[in-house]
């Protein structure tokens, strides 16, 4: 599944530093089968993975599903 996220973050050089807001994107390849109360840590961590120059994540949002309509 495909998410829509925001998010603060910093950099691996300077962890303790946020400097950067994300106001959306689009998080692909999460598995089905998370448990929607796990999602936050799981893309949390699929994002570091995925980007090695952020240092930590903050105020992860799950906006939507990507590709839900809006409400």
């Amino acid at each position: 599944m495909d998410y829509l996220v925001s998010y603060e973050h910093s950099l691996a050089s300077a962890p303790d530093d946020y400097i950067a807001t994300v106001p959306s994107q689009v998080v692909k390849g999460v598995p089905a089968n998370i448990p929607r109360a796990l999602l936050p840590e799981y893309i949390t961590d699929l994002i570091l993975k995925r980007s090695a120059r952020i240092g930590k994540i903050r105020h992860l949002r799950i906006l939507q599903p990507h590709g839900a309509p809006r409400s």
